[in-house]
């Protein structure tokens, strides 16, 4: 299949099968085979992308099975520098230049953590809304998300 960005590798599924199978505010992950490299996994992402709707985003990852290994010190992703402290199940990135912090859960990076939420809405500076509806912090974050109907990790 042709996009914009070139054409999408066979392993992957076509873009109208992903929308089909990507519920609200639901991940998925497209598992593949190990003889495919993070280079190749990479450039399927960056065609996905184009392809999809803008509110689907699409990103290579390391196999589960490699989640073990030891992280680099920093990425570079859009032109950012990121710095990652993992801890625990966990993995912090923080943006060097803005001190934008995003937290995930590195064995199931789909579930949402109410604190590392609202840390990320705090840092990103475009989510005053949020951040003003939490005075009570953690708390309020637990509330929304349950208002919304999203499962909490």
């Amino acid at each position: 299949m042709e996009t914009g960005a070139g054409a999408i590798a066979a392993w992957v599924p076509d873009p109208a099968e992903l929308r089909r199978r990507v519920a609200r505010g639901r991940g998925l992950v497209v598992v593949l085979d190990e003889t495919v490299t993070m280079e190749a996994a990479t450039a399927a992402a960056r065609t996905l992308r184009v392809a999809l709707q803008p509110d689907m985003a699409v990103f290579a990852s390391l196999p589960v099975s490699d989640v073990d290994a030891d992280p680099p010190e920093s990425v570079r992703y859009h032109g950012a520098t990121w710095y990652l402290y993992p801890h625990g199940e966990h993995c912090q990135f923080e943006n060097s230049a803005s001190g934008e912090v995003v937290e995930a859960n590195i064995y199931a990076p789909d579930l949402v953590d109410p604190y590392f939420l609202l840390q990320y809405a705090k840092t990103s500076g475009r989510h005053g809304a949020i951040v003003d509806s939490c005075a009570e912090g953690f708390h309020d974050m637990c509330r929304l998300l349950d208002h919304a109907g999203i499962a909490q990790g």
